[in-house]
């Protein structure tokens, strides 16, 4: 039976207590044996020992026991080294939609030492462009699905790669060969991420083995499944840094993995039929669930654990998803990529109490709330929010002074202000970055503002985030046209913008002002135009 939610517990239950970074690696290294040669797709593997019939990975009717999933990563793994050339080092970019061959595919990459570069699908062949360069990624696993996207790259981006097309009829044989036994160093890197920066280029950041398995176990720890019964359903993308720290770590558990593609309704068919006890949701999808007039045809009660997070979920709409699964304890967490995925999460025991919080710092790892010059900030003081241990990025790819800039003496500054209330529970009140969260998905400002400044009627443009009931937030654009050029409308802005951007990115409203509010030296007053035109939306001054 869950843990009651909504009364203070009366004795600390274990997901409260939270080790700390130096004592839980330690441990972990011995319990584990954590050292030498290790990929994470060989700690995975290990369940394969201990657990061989256990039903691991479930897709549509695609149903694979431990044995099986990991005998066709090592059947993929050696096609890759051996009749594709793929050796230790090598970036291998992933352009694939949810499925079990995304995780075996991924794995298998993983295991022969070369490095994963997850892509995003929903971004746009310019977008994907600059990540296949920046990386150096020599070669492109898709799918025919991608099949227009691919042709949309530019000749010389295509031509220095070896596109390989992932299709289920076409897949190696499974193997025998251990996968725990591949030759790769476990600090060895292991996969890049993006992420958006600040200057509008994305950022790739590098993860190695080590602090993927350290994210992987800390994770089932703070989302609250560490257990074999868990039968745990993935529907957000697998290409994102969540893949790793809310569904990859039930194969290290001995949990059963559910992986398809998140369809308000269909989302109910599934945790009937499998039979789910977990699952992860962006805020927007459980709001959607909630609003959903099917949801009363299906047994929700195997729900034991609903974890959300990447976005701010509305207090006062926490009840109806508790009522939506009665059974199940709610746990909330933030994080980013540069962590594996979380930096802290607020335990379901806490769920109503603490509404609001976003937690506090997970197993292994420790934060701060600290000002400026770094110096830590006493109890509900505002502060930019730190965190250390072994899950942290090693890098971002050839990017050393923005590395240095994020990784201070250890500690990596999130860019997220907030503060810690007197027991030590974190509240966020801000981004430092001007960063908009849609639904779970990051965008940055600047990026938006840079495609805006590529049409010639715009003077100046800048964007920010507008509240949203389903999303959180939504892109609105503020623009000055340049003297004697016309207003573009609303729709003229989103065909330019769907050309250079991924459809989530692109503005729903916009708003144009004589001129941009500044500082002093020149930079755009954000948080007083975003204030400004939040204003003018809601007396219906924007076009939306």
């Amino acid at each position: 039976m869950a843990t009651e939610i909504g009364t203070s517990a009366t004795v600390a239950h274990s997901f409260e207590t939270r080790e700390n970074v130096e004592s839980f690696w330690e441990r972990m290294v011995v319990e584990h044996r954590l050292q030498g040669n290790l990929t994470i797709s060989g700690f995975f593997a290990r369940t394969a020992k201990r657990l061989p019939l256990k039903r691991a990975l479930v897709y549509k009717h695609h149903v694979y026991t431990y044995r099986e999933l990991f005998q066709a990563v090592a059947g993929v793994a050696l096609h890759l080294q051996k009749n594709l050339n793929v050796k230790s080092g090598n970036k291998v970019a992933m352009l694939l939609e949810n499925s079990d061959l995304y995780n075996i595919w991924y794995l298998a990459v993983l295991a022969t030492g070369a490095v994963a570069v997850p892509l995003n699908c929903k971004l746009t062949p310019r977008e994907i462009e600059f990540m296949l360069v920046d990386s150096s990624a020599s070669m492109l696993l898709s799918e025919k699905s991608f099949h227009d996207i691919l042709l949309e790259l530019a000749p010389d981006v295509r031509g220095r790669l070896n596109v390989v097309m992932v299709a289920r009829n076409d897949q190696p044989e499974p193997s025998l060969w251990d996968v725990e036994q591949a030759n790769v160093p476990i600090e060895a890197p292991a996969a890049i991420y993006y992420t958006s920066g600040t200057t509008g280029k994305p950022k790739g950041v590098v993860h190695t083995h080590r602090s993927l398995i350290a994210g992987a176990l800390q994770g089932a720890l703070a989302w609250e499944y560490p257990q074999e019964w868990v039968v745990n359903l993935a529907t957000t993308p697998l290409f994102h840094i969540a893949n790793h720290t809310v569904f990859l770590p039930t194969l290290g558990t001995g949990g059963t993995l559910v992986v398809d593609t998140f369809k308000t309704d269909h989302i109910f068919e599934l945790i009937q039929k499998h039979k789910v006890t977990n699952f992860f949701a962006v805020p927007s999808m459980l709001l959607l669930m909630t609003q959903s007039a099917e949801r009363s045809r299906y047994d929700l009660g195997s729900v034991v654990r609903v974890a959300f997070g990447a976005a701010p979920m509305p207090v006062n709409k926490l009840q109806a998803v508790q009522e939506m699964f009665p059974n199940a304890a709610l746990v909330h967490g933030m994080g980013q990529t540069e962590c594996s995925g979380t930096t802290v999460t607020l335990p379901s025991t806490k769920a109503f109490e603490k509404a609001g919080s976003v937690g506090i710092n997970i197993s292994g790892t420790e934060i701060r709330i600290v000002d400026n010059t770094g110096q830590e900030l006493p109890a509900n003081a505002v502060g930019e929010l730190v965190t250390r241990g072994p899950n942290v990025m090693s890098h971002y790819l050839d990017r050393p002074e923005a590395t240095s800039e994020t990784l201070c003496d250890g500690w990596l500054h999130t860019g997220d202000l907030g503060f810690r209330d007197d027991e030590g529970y974190v509240y966020l009140v801000d981004r430092k970055k001007d960063m908009i969260i849609r639904g779970g998905e990051n965008i940055y400002s600047t990026e938006v503002e840079q495609v805006l400044y590529m049409l010639p009627e715009v003077a100046s443009a800048a964007v920010v985030g507008m509240p949203s009931d389903l999303f959180g937030e939504e892109v609105l654009a503020c623009l000055v046209k340049k003297n004697d050029a016309r207003e573009l409308t609303l729709a003229e802005v989103q065909a330019h913008c769907a050309k250079h951007l991924a459809k989530f990115k692109q503005p729903v409203a916009l708003r144009y002002i004589a001129a941009m509010p500044q500082t002093a030296t020149g930079k755009t007053q954000k948080a007083e135009l975003k204030a400004m035109l939040i204003r003018e939306f809601a007396k219906g001054a924007v076009n939306a």
